[in-house]
């Protein structure tokens, strides 16, 4: 059985096929569609489907292994039903693939994902993930196509930033504050950050 799960929510242009033979590929209201697309099999399709019309859904029922229909009227957003769904199944090692959204309160959903679930967010421009209290290493040559380094902590904390543009020792980041953002790698080098509390890194083209 496989133990991570990849959770398609937007389009994009990633290629998720590097994913199928690792991952549960799990379609949350149109990102189904996009596996569709994609030629990649559902193994579950799960969400309201709002967001759909009927057509669509057929589609959707016609290519997926498994399909859950939640009722439009329930207590969580589609997301956060369908990582409680997944962690019920013994899935922790989760990734979304979503874009940003034009309404903001759905995008701030991104905190409670990271922090609560451990939740890695991937879509065409950003990985936003959580970082663990103590030393982080980023390896450049993951990130190499990406420009921007930021970091958002939950609680005050202490930072220390090496082999990076901007370098710290021991420095202050309130919680909330925006201090720590926009760093870069260094061409070839891996970055090292230290942190005394578990802290939300975004990594941007």
């Amino acid at each position: 059985m496989k133990d991570k799960a990849l959770i398609v929510v937007s389009k994009t242009n990633i290629n998720l096929k590097t994913f199928e033979n690792t991952h549960l590929m799990v379609g949350v209201e149109r990102g189904c569609l996009d596996l569709i697309e994609k030629e990649i099999k559902i193994d579950l399709a799960i969400s309201d489907f709002d967001q759909v019309i009927s057509e669509e859904l057929e589609l959707i029922k016609e290519n997926s292994k498994e399909f859950i229909h939640f009722n439009s009227e329930k207590d969580f957003l589609d997301g956060i039903a369908t990582i409680n769904h997944l962690n019920s199944l013994g899935y922790n090692d989760l990734t979304m693939i979503v874009k940003p959204s034009k309404r903001y309160d759905m995008n701030l959903t991104i905190i409670e994902y990271v922090f609560k679930y451990n939740l890695k967010i991937v879509n065409d421009d950003s990985i936003i993930f959580k970082l663990k209290k103590g030393e982080n290493k980023l390896d450049f040559d993951k990130y190499q196509d990406f420009t921007y380094v930021s970091l958002f902590s939950l609680k005050d904390n202490q930072i220390t930033i090496k082999d990076m543009k901007y370098e710290v020792n021991e420095v202050k980041l309130d919680a909330y504050n925006s201090f720590a953002y926009s760093n870069q790698f260094k061409p070839y080098i891996n970055g090292i950050i230290n942190l005394k509390e578990e802290a939300m890194i975004i990594i941007t083209k």
